[in-house]
């Protein structure tokens, strides 16, 4: 599978059984791609995102799922830590993952299935690697290398050939390969024993208040009071965790559910009032500069979709 997207909602839905969630942070038009090989038990995928986003999602229980970054135009941050190109990032794990990407980003990575999946764990001493939390991983360089070109070599071996993928031994073969990569990873990897950083409890603390009474958010100044905070260590937590104010946060979540709600609503109007938008002009003003298209554009396409 190879497509691209513009619309945020329908690239968090791409990686089926990961149960995602994505919110649009930085301003302009979504863009973002996905490619994705089936092997049987094992699924390769590369996304790219020209926009940062805020994503968050768990995988079914069993499953091991990792990704190496291919390209990121500037440090991350995955569960509470900064991430960048030489990170080895676990997605699977009890708690989910969260993970604000880079404003542009190539993630490649791959999911294995729980029968496959326990084989490993069942070798890695100590759950170096393979443990049952998501997190970032220090891994030897050079077998990092070794694993992403294994995967861009699939992706350019499925292009070329697609009918090769679909021959029952090149399957198992580049399954076994791929699992001979993971066991060299494993012998030198490590998690990082740097703690999340305080700001990030904060700021987890703060969205799922935002995200429990979306349709009326709280302001700034009730966030404080709810977290027992000052304004300046608010505003301090959202810059280092997410790049962006707690304002700037607030409007980027109100305006993400008013992109959904324009999908199911009967009227551009009655998704705005229900979010608390009231005056339409600016609405509309805010909506574009942010998703590169008008409310009622993203209403009368998902009208005639639906």
């Amino acid at each position: 599978m190879h497509a691209a997207f513009a619309d945020v909602d329908e690239q968090a839905a791409a990686l089926t059984g990961w149960n995602q969630s994505y919110l649009q942070l930085s301003a302009g038009g979504f863009r973002g791609s996905m490619r994705r090989v089936d092997l049987g038990g094992a699924r390769l995928f590369m996304e790219g995102l020209q926009t940062s986003v805020y994503q968050t999602g768990m995988l079914e229980a069993g499953v091991l799922a990792l990704g190496v970054p291919l390209h990121a135009s500037e440090p991350g941050l995955f569960c509470g830590r900064l991430c960048d190109q030489a990170s080895l990032h676990v997605f699977s794990g009890r708690s989910g993952f969260e993970f604000r990407s880079a404003s542009k980003h190539v993630m490649l990575g791959f999911e294995l299935a729980p029968e496959l999946a326990q084989g490993l764990r069942q070798g890695d001493e100590g759950g170096r690697l393979f443990g049952e939390e998501a997190g970032l991983h220090a891994a030897d360089p050079k077998a990092n290398e070794g694993l992403r070109q294994f995967m861009l070599t699939v992706f350019d071996a499925a292009q070329a050939t697609p009918a090769l993928i679909n021959l029952p031994a090149v399957r198992v073969a580049m399954v076994d390969t791929l699992i001979e990569q993971l066991c060299a990873l494993s012998q030198g990897a490590a998690t990082l024993d740097v703690p999340p950083d305080g700001y990030w409890h904060l700021v987890q603390d703060a969205r799922e208040l935002i995200r429990a009474s979306i349709h009326q958010a709280p302001t700034v100044v009730e966030l404080c009071t709810k977290l027992g905070v000052s304004r300046r260590t608010l505003q301090n937590g959202f810059q280092q965790v997410l790049g962006i104010s707690p304002l700037s946060y607030l409007r980027a979540a109100r305006l993400g559910a008013a992109r959904q709600a324009l999908k199911r609503s009967a009227s551009v109007t009655d998704a705005a009032t229900q979010l608390g938008f009231w005056h339409f002009g600016h609405f509309a003003k805010d909506y574009q500069a942010m998703f590169g298209e008008l409310p009622s554009q993203t209403h009368r396409r998902h009208q005639q979709h639906a």
